[in-house]
């Protein structure tokens, strides 16, 4: 197979993401640029240097019409776009994922196949009542945790003992319970609040920290990002959005704390 560079890379993740925009426009459905990625569009007018990957965000109703859409087989789309999420067979994420079927990636801590992707994450509501929020959001964290050790390569050195340990722990268990019956839960959890009534939202599978929670009106108004020798639609008020994660983000970050996602691609022969 032939190995793929990080510019060949960054290419195929754009495709995926031009095809996902296309989609989204062509269906009136609203999705944004997200974490690292809408910070690269403000900060560098595309990727992060250091960074290997794409990130959106969809609101859940949303999010669920634009995976239905892509896994519809009538659906006018590209041959070389597969879209998965926990209902598929070896997935335990609690979001899509769509990606270029033509390439296949190695990553040292995960099992699986997958190509070249795009994360796609819903946007939940939470609790209208605020003091439920914080313990809420944790017990999310933790069925994330679960989801996790799901996915791990519990064979893989880059894993110490411990985590190796409680990972195979957690792997047993809910093996026992059925992996897939874990997803259900994990989604009706997920789904459980409604953002209009609360008018609060976040991305619970991937935000274990309370305080990344973001009020739902700062988020309903979209406008376009150069990005590369591209342009995508994400948040207008970007400013509340990236504060919320990273603070000062207009200041790079020391070196150390520059972290990738630390795989391979090929495509396939």
């Amino acid at each position: 197979m032939k190995k793929i560079d990080q510019k060949e890379c960054r290419e195929i993740q754009m495709s995926v993401l031009d095809e996902v925009a296309r989609i989204c426009k062509e269906n009136n459905l609203k999705y944004s640029l997200a974490y690292g990625t809408l910070l690269g569009a403000v900060r560098h007018k595309g990727y992060i240097p250091w960074d290997d990957d794409i990130d959106i965000f969809l609101f859940r109703e949303d999010y669920d019409k634009l995976i239905a859409i892509l896994k519809n087989p009538a659906t006018q789309k590209k041959e070389w776009l597969t879209v998965v999420d926990d209902a598929c067979d070896g997935y335990y994420y609690g979001f899509a994922k769509a990606y270029d079927n033509r390439t296949q990636v190695e990553q040292e801590r995960h099992k699986g196949e997958m190509g070249i992707w795009v994360d796609l994450f819903p946007l939940d509501g939470l609790p209208k009542t605020r003091w439920l929020e914080k313990p809420f959001v944790l017990y999310c964290s933790f069925l994330r945790v679960v989801g996790l050790a799901l996915s791990s390569d519990l064979n893989s050195r880059a894993y110490d003992a411990w985590t190796r340990f409680y990972k195979r722990i957690i792997y047993t268990v809910v093996s026992l319970f059925g992996k897939k019956r874990f997803c259900r839960y994990m989604e009706r959890v997920y789904r459980r609040f409604s953002g209009k009534v609360s008018g609060r939202v976040a991305t619970l599978f991937f935000d274990s920290k309370t305080d990344r929670v973001l009020d739902l009106d700062k988020l309903t108004e979209m406008t376009k990002y150069p990005f590369e020798d591209r342009e995508y639609d994400a948040i207008k008020n970007y400013d509340y959005y990236l504060s919320e994660f990273y603070g000062d983000y207009m200041q790079l970050p020391p070196e150390e704390k520059r972290i990738t996602h630390d795989f391979n691609a090929w495509w396939k022969n």
